[in-house]
């Protein structure tokens, strides 16, 4: 699935299980590789729910303390799923919220002309 339809998924199941009903202004922690695709995402979000979207970019890791420190993050969209469950598990996520959207890999590509023995 391509990874917008993906996010795109994920704000819609967020939305219906966490969202305020009446939020002016949705303040979202995401993964710094998510740029591309939440920008679009957060206009067409604001187009049909007219809240605003915050999005603030960065490294998961850091994220995971500035939310354990009492940061008022509405969402986290994070590079390590360790880092929810942790939150998930201190009582600092709403109960049953945590949502895998996608699953990466890392892959190797060289020219076929390379002469590295893969």
């Amino acid at each position: 699935m391509h990874l917008r339809a993906l996010c795109g998924l994920s704000f819609l199941v967020l939305l219906v299980v966490g969202t305020p009903a009446r939020a002016q202004e949705l303040t979202v922690a995401a993964a710094a590789d998510l740029r591309p695709a939440l920008k679009e995402i957060a206009s067409r979000f604001h187009a049909v729910s007219g809240a605003q979207i915050k999005l603030v970019y960065g490294s998961s890791g850091n994220f995971y303390q500035q939310i354990h420190n009492g940061a008022p993050f509405d969402f986290f969209f994070s590079a390590n799923a360790d880092y929810p469950k942790k939150l998930e598990a201190a009582g600092l996520t709403v109960p049953g919220t945590y949502y895998e959207f996608a699953r990466g890999k890392i892959v190797l590509m060289v020219p076929a002309a390379s002469a590295l023995d893969l």
